[in-house]
């Protein structure tokens, strides 16, 4: 049974005045369905009832819609970045929808300028992508950071070489070494961009081998402070106690330095990783061992 404040907020999106988020939300709900109908339609009808320039535009516009959201999703910490590819992206939906639409009364050189401008802005809003996957990693090894530069690096070059021939030649007469130079930049971008992101989830981080450090959940024995009974909880993560059926979350973080290594039975005041102060907060003292001083 839902709760009173989630039926508010239900029928605030639905009959009371809808924030920013949300409208934007919807529009971009719209535009995917708007895209899913018009596979439907040309799965269900015969070739040929309905025009290409119909069924293409529908279909860009949910691509585009979809492309969008995970944007939006994912560069939440980087709004400057975001803007950038929502609006070169959304500048190069309009040029190639006007391509589509205009393509027989624009006339072939007018027709081609439109979709180049489309791929230019496309390219554009790819680059601000690749910084929204790749900026916000921090690595801390060299290799790491190399690696990531790299990454940086190859995809910025093959977005140059690909920029260079748009304005340059268009879409055609491209010479075999602009398009073999294109070709080894986006494998080496490619390539560098999926190690980066593949260490950064999978490698080997400070303090994650270290004697007496905790995993992500560990075993917590305590009483339950409604009935008293006796629970055994997973740290981190939400319990319930069996007899009153409370809902239990007990938070355990470890002491650590930014740098991230770990400052369990540390007695010094700066850390040896990096050397940056220690909060006395996070400091080993002798009565967290169990001994006063007193001897």
């Amino acid at each position: 049974m839902p709760s009173h404040r989630t039926v508010s907020l239900s029928m605030g999106m639905i009959g009371g005045k809808m924030n920013r988020k949300q409208i934007v939300l919807l529009s971009f709900l719209s535009f995917v369905g708007l895209a899913m109908i018009a596979g439907g339609v040309a799965i269900v009808f015969p070739l040929g009832r309905v025009g290409d320039h119909i069924f293409g535009s529908l279909t860009l516009i949910g691509l585009y819609a979809l492309g969008i959201m995970l944007v939006m999703t994912f560069s939440h910490r980087m709004p400057w970045t975001r803007r950038g590819c929502v609006i070169a992206c959304l500048i190069s939906l309009v040029l190639f929808l006007v391509g589509i639409w205009f393509q027989r009364s624009m006339g072939w050189r007018w027709e081609n300028r439109v979709f180049v401008s489309g791929a230019i802005a496309l390219t554009i809003g790819g680059m601000f992508v690749h910084r929204l996957f790749i900026w916000p990693i921090k690595p801390r090894q060299l290799s790491s950071v190399v690696l990531r530069w790299l990454a940086i690096l190859f995809s910025f070059a093959f977005a140059g070489v690909l920029l260079y021939g748009f304005f340059a030649h268009g879409f055609r007469n491209w010479g075999t070494l602009h398009v073999r130079t294109m070709g080894i930049t986006a494998v080496l971008g490619a390539g560098t961009t999926i190690a980066t992101i593949a260490v950064a989830m999978f490698g080997y981080k400070p303090g994650e081998d270290e004697q007496g450090a905790i995993g992500a959940a560990m075993q917590v024995s305590m009483t339950c402070p409604r009935c008293e009974s006796k629970i055994k909880a997973k740290s981190n993560q939400e319990s319930r106690c069996d007899s009153c059926r409370l809902k239990i979350r007990v938070e355990v973080e470890e002491p650590r330095c930014g740098c991230g290594y770990l400052l369990y039975q540390l007695e010094s005041d700066t850390c040896p990783e990096c050397g940056k102060a220690i909060a006395e907060d996070d400091r080993w003292i002798k009565t967290q061992r169990g001994v006063d001083g007193r001897g």
